[in-house]
């Protein structure tokens, strides 16, 4: 099977008046299926980083800073700012001509192998071998499948008793209960762990009061609410070339 060689896969968007290229590196991918009306999407998330001057002449970072990360479709985006205080409205939708002269797909795929047992985990993993995740949920109703793929970036081995546990992200986490028409409203940024193959932990991104006791105060945007789901996971091993 294939999987996608997340060190090789980036997403390029030119910004107004080609006055900037960016090319971002992949995190994670998702793929949604609609079983209704028989359709998929695949959906992307690139990597973090902090809001800059662009080619400035001074300090290159703004002072007032912020995490900067988008959600890339074919044909459309979500734009993450956080920073402190977080600010819901800084974050946007767009289609991708809406927002941008140009947005490239450089996806790499790779051959890769499921790796069938704990002892062939953990054996590929003490190896150095190159490894990804994908955990497959699906919507209470059964209308919607999320397949969920990541590169491995903290994996924990025992090597005495053959056990393995994940820990990465970030990654797409769809959320099946929320009201909405457009799917790419629905992700949460997450991290996954799982030691098993019929269910994941996830916690996610989301805000909270920066003082606790004060509701109505500032807020931060952190990794806090857990979810236990469960789905089915496997964990891959890219061939080498």
């Amino acid at each position: 099977m294939e999987s996608c060689d997340f060190g090789r896969s980036f997403i390029t968007f030119v910004t107004e008046g080609r006055g900037n290229n960016a090319r971002i590196q992949v995190e994670a991918r998702c793929l949604v299926t609609d079983t209704k009306a028989c359709e998929t999407e695949e959906y992307f998330l690139v990597a973090s980083c902090k809001s800059e001057d662009t080619y400035g002449k001074g300090v290159l970072f703004y002072e007032e800073n912020y995490d900067f990360c988008v959600i890339f479709s074919q044909k459309e985006n979500r734009i993450f700012r956080i920073g402190f205080p977080y600010d819901p409205t800084k974050s946007t939708i767009h289609t991708n001509e809406e927002r941008f002269e140009e947005v490239s797909f450089h996806i790499t795929k790779a051959e890769a192998e499921v790796l069938g047992s704990n002892q062939e985990i953990v054996r590929a993993t003490l190896a150095g071998d190159i490894i990804n995740g994908r955990t497959e949920i699906s919507s209470a109703d059964g209308r919607y499948r999320a397949l969920i793929e990541f590169p491995v970036k903290t994996m924990n081995v025992n090597d005495i008793e053959n056990l393995y546990q994940t820990d990465t992200g970030p990654i797409l986490l769809p959320d099946f209960g929320m009201e909405t028409n457009r799917m790419i409203e629905r992700f949460q940024l997450a991290f996954v762990a799982y030691n098993r193959s019929d269910e994941a932990y996830f916690i996610i991104q989301e805000p909270a009061p920066a003082s606790p006791g004060k509701p109505d105060g500032p807020q931060v945007c952190d990794y806090s609410r857990i979810v236990r789901l469960k789905a089915r996971n496997v964990v891959l091993a890219l061939c080498k070339e």
